[in-house]
């Protein structure tokens, strides 16, 4: 895709979007955040978080504080977080989202509290834009416009006790069914989803490019505490979590103890990972936010995506690819069926355990300045700018198809309440 000189052109406007995410605007930011926060230039925007249930804390999703922090929220009623977005926190529901009894409950309770905030804000014929696969049914009483999936996992497979994959699986194949249109960011998402909703299209993730490629800068100063490490830095930026396929990193860290392993991102409790953070070479650096990682990402020698192969990882495209890319490190991944189609000059992908290694190490010896500004240039055709003009494209052809391709009156006015 050529360059363009005013990417945010071909951008909807003039429409209220009511977003319903499988995370919350509190948490890291990932790709509801990153597209909401840049459709909020020319267009209103109501955030929903996920709803919290009694028995989040006993799985690990939140902490009993962080429940009750949620539902003074609820309680409290919307946010207006910045310029054209509020944030809503939906009232608590019960636990066991994909039980039939449970479900219909849940739904219900949140149709009527979503119809609520919409009416509130005076959103006119919105578009309905979920992300997640459990409550389908809830735009029912708002009148949208326009009804988008948009499905960047294949949250069926999560290994979680919790997440009955039968369960997901019918509720999620009845929000493809009632939606207009079906976004998936991985070519496996897509091949299941398109035999339901015929209109299901590919649009990988992207990346603050811009934001990014500051850790090629000069002026750009590694922090002190990843700067002391010793010899070359290994690094990771993401959830530690069940993902990380273990028993390859313990057997990098253990082959190459003059290595260092940086990892940055919160550390999910895992027996399993004990075996890789008790290691003398790996470090952890926490949760980072966003604007934060260039300058640690500058410090790593080689960026890895080091996932355990399984059902759920093949679907997924990780955001890091072109985060990495964009900071112009060299990158080697797990053998993902969704990374294949990038392997190249930009990505290497390790097939086994040395072949992982193997890759590593030649990146160590061959990568070069050029080398990196290949990939900074890679990135740049995948922006976030350049990931809404192409969905902008798609949802203005359905709403022409439905009609609705005539911006609201209520433009960009101030919300009231």
């Amino acid at each position: 895709m050529p360059e363009r000189t005013d990417e945010a052109a071909a951008m909807i406007e003039g429409r209220d979007i009511v977003c319903v995410t499988f995370g919350a605007w509190d948490d890291m930011v990932e790709t509801p955040q990153q597209l909401m926060t840049r459709l909020a230039e020319r267009n209103r925007v109501l955030f929903v978080d996920q709803p919290v249930a009694p028995l989040d804390f006993l799985h690990g999703m939140r902490t009993p504080g962080a429940m009750a922090r949620k539902i003074n929220q609820w309680r409290k009623g919307l946010r207006h977080v910045s310029e054209n977005i509020w944030v809503g926190e939906p009232p608590p529901v019960l636990p066991l989202r994909t039980n039939p009894v449970s479900n219909r409950v849940n739904t219900a309770v949140l149709r009527r509290w979503l119809s609520r905030q919409v009416r509130q804000l005076g959103f006119n014929d919105p578009i309905y834009w979920s992300f997640q696969p459990w409550f389908p049914n809830l735009s029912r009483d708002i009148d949208a416009s326009l009804r988008v999936y948009y499905c960047v996992d294949d949250f069926a497979a999560a290994p979680y006790w919790w997440n009955p994959k039968s369960g997901v699986r019918v509720r999620e194949a009845q929000c493809c069914r009632e939606a207009d249109i079906v976004i998936c960011t991985g070519r496996k998402l897509v091949e299941a989803r398109k035999e339901i909703n015929p209109n299901t299209h590919f649009i990988a993730e992207g990346a603050d490019v811009d934001l990014f490629a500051t850790a090629l800068a000069p002026e750009t100063a590694v922090p002190a505490e990843i700067a002391a490490l010793p010899g070359k830095v290994i690094g990771y930026a993401g959830l530690i979590n069940w993902r990380i396929d273990v028993d390859l990193m313990v057997y990098l860290a253990e082959r190459h103890p003059e290595w260092s392993f940086a990892l940055i991102g919160p550390v999910k409790e895992d027996e399993n990972l004990a075996r890789l953070t008790g290691l003398p070479n790996v470090h952890l650096f926490g949760r980072k936010t966003v604007p934060e990682l260039p300058p640690y990402l500058k410090a790593m020698d080689v960026c890895l995506i080091p996932y355990v192969l399984n059902d759920y990882t093949h679907h997924i495209f990780p955001l890091k690819l072109y985060e990495y890319m964009a900071a112009g490190k060299p990158i080697v991944s797990t053998d993902m069926a969704e990374m294949r189609a990038y392997e190249g000059e930009e990505m290497a992908i390790g097939r086994s355990h040395e072949d992982f290694h193997d890759k590593v190490v030649e990146a160590l010896a061959h990568d070069s300045p050029d080398r990196a500004a290949a990939r900074r240039r890679t990135a740049a055709q995948h922006s976030w700018e350049h990931r809404i003009e192409e969905i902008s494209a798609l949802l203005e052809l359905a709403l022409a198809s439905r009609g609705g391709a005539v911006a609201p009156e209520a433009g960009l006015q101030e919300a009231t309440g």
